[in-house]
């Protein structure tokens, strides 16, 4: 059903870039790594930093920040970091994709222990101090999940409730399964075979599965760790997120049926268009178009993911 083997991706990636730090406890044998994959992430970058500037780790620890494609600022903005943070840039050029490029970023890390973080997201205090503590118990560890902070009032109620404040989400009715604010010896990272690159979302929700189909890991939800999580803020882009998660719906409904993964029935891919459609007709403020944006979204991804991954999941 899913493959044992390596995922990671060879190809024009290096080491070069900046080293460099202040915060926390620099050592040529660290024992985190903190993994951020960007591209064309200018806008946000500077501020998951800052957050990063505040953690105080008492640990040794690295940043790997890999570079995706970037065309912007990005990489000047976080090379300004690295007399403050023990900071590294690598480069991941061969293809775009978070999922590759966060492997790409663990082949150039030292750390036993790897954190997973978003650009355009921020950390709480004590985030990577309280996540590295609870590996030393548990296999895989996520943290809850601020979506409140970050997010002006109509984005965030285009989401629905808040996520993740308490307890892990089941998704598609399927398994638990947690966002990208991951943190995994990595040991066991290499046995699953990392990320896998051909999903363009959703590939958090494939390794959190992964783990607990393949290796039996039960997710440890860290309650002392707070990962604040930006959502997008145009009805464009809500929109173009919203596809990447329907066609990575499909994605994951192909690799996993086989292993209990429910279908998704045309009725109610067709009653959700109609609702769609009769919302579309009424809708005239922003706040009432964004939560559409996603919905519509994700419909169109879905039928998208249908026809290039050969499966029925409307």
């Amino acid at each position: 059903m899913v493959s044992t083997g390596p995922r990671y991706s060879s190809g024009q990636e290096d080491g070069r870039g900046v080293t460099g730090g202040r915060n926390g406890v620099e050592s040529p044998h660290p024992l985190v790594s903190v993994i951020v994959p960007f591209r064309n992430s200018e806008k946000h970058v500077a501020a998951l930093l800052e957050s990063l500037v505040s953690q105080a780790t008492g640990i040794p620890w690295e940043i790997i920040l890999v570079d995706n494609q970037s065309t912007d600022d990005s990489r000047r903005i976080a090379e300004r970091y690295a007399t403050q943070l023990p900071l590294r840039v690598v480069e991941a050029r061969e293809r775009a994709g978070a999922a590759y490029a966060r492997n790409v970023g663990v082949r150039h890390s030292l750390g036993r222990r790897l954190l997973f973080v978003d650009a355009d997201d921020t950390l709480a205090d004590g985030y990577v101090s309280a996540m590295t503590d609870a590996l030393d118990a548990e296999a895989l560890v996520t943290s809850r999940v601020d979506s409140l902070l970050l997010n002006p009032a109509w984005v965030r109620e285009a989401h629905g409730p808040p996520w993740q404040v308490d307890r892990l989400l089941v998704f598609y009715d399927f398994l638990p399964a947690t966002g990208i604010n991951i943190g995994i010896d990595r040991a066991r990272f290499d046995r699953l075979g990392g990320f896998a690159p051909e999903f363009s979302a959703s590939e958090d929700i494939a390794f959190s599965w992964d783990a607990q189909l393949k290796e039996g890991i039960q997710i440890k939800l860290v309650d002392s760790a707070v990962y604040r999580y930006r959502y997008r803020d145009s009805l464009r882009a809500l929109l173009i997120q919203g596809v990447a998660w329907g066609r990575s719906s499909a994605l994951l409904y192909r690799r996993y049926r086989s292993a209990g993964m429910p279908g998704r029935p045309v009725k109610v891919a067709l009653r959700e268009w109609g609702v769609i459609f009769a919302a579309l007709a009424k809708a005239s403020r922003r706040s009432d178009l964004a939560p559409l944006a996603v919905r519509l979204g994700a419909a169109l991804g879905r039928l998208v993911g249908c026809v290039r991954y050969g499966v029925l999941f409307p």
